[in-house]
């Protein structure tokens, strides 16, 4: 019996374009103007350092502008950058400039779990501050509250059955108790290794139908019962 879900953001719920055509366009075009409104500010003057220190070189504010938006667009994972870009999405997320988008299925079916009170809590390779601001400001509204819990990296790689075996364990419950929903193939037999129940979420732009998976596939939430 399923008590809890666990799920995935990316290509799950929200389509992976948003990431790549909408996040990351959004602070190349803002970075100029955010690092000069904020560059005496001591979290902002630090990543500004730390650039520097990347590079190996002094640099003027200038050209650590353009190291940061030749970054974006080389998506390097980069933590000066990330930290920056997540700077950046935040104003554009509270000033409503940038929504969330979320598949319909996907909440419709989040509310109706919800409202029948199954835990549900997210597991991301976004930083939890990142996942509250990312549910917090969707074109459905604020719906974190739908979530009794979030997850990131920092708990383990999303690759690793240890990582879930952490998370029931965080949660309180057994690992066949928890159904969890990603699009990443590797990801569900990391958790079906841990003992947890899971189904693949194979969107129509995000992923491919793979032959012979060994566990459930689907294309829509609408398919799921709990």
């Amino acid at each position: 019996m399923v008590k809890a879900i666990l799920i995935d953001i990316e290509g799950t719920v929200a389509p992976i374009s948003f990431v790549k055509d909408v996040l990351f366009p959004y602070s190349k075009e803002k970075m100029e103007s955010f690092v000069k409104e904020n560059e005496n500010k001591q979290e902002i003057k630090q990543i500004l350092e730390d650039v520097k220190k990347i590079e190996k070189r002094e640099m003027s504010t200038e050209e650590v502008i353009d190291t940061l938006k030749k970054w974006i667009d080389e998506d390097r994972k980069i933590t000066p950058l990330k930290e920056i870009q997540g700077y950046i999405w935040e104003e554009g997320f509270k000033s409503g400039n940038v929504k969330a988008p979320l598949y319909k299925d996907a909440y419709e079916k989040m509310l109706y779990w919800n409202k029948k009170g199954i835990p549900m809590y997210i597991y991301s390779s976004g930083s939890v501050k990142a996942q509250k601001l990312f549910f917090s400001h969707t074109e459905y509204g604020n719906i974190v509250d739908f979530f009794n819990g979030f997850f990131d990296t920092k708990i383990g790689n999303k690759k690793e059955k240890g990582s879930y075996e952490k998370i029931a364990r965080a949660i309180g419950l057994k690992p066949e108790e928890i159904l969890f929903l990603s699009d990443n193939p590797d990801e569900i037999k990391a958790a079906a290794e841990a003992g947890m129940q899971v189904m693949r979420v194979v969107r129509e732009k995000d992923a491919e139908y793979i032959p012979d998976f060994p566990y459930p596939q689907i294309k829509s939430f609408e398919e799921i019962e709990v």
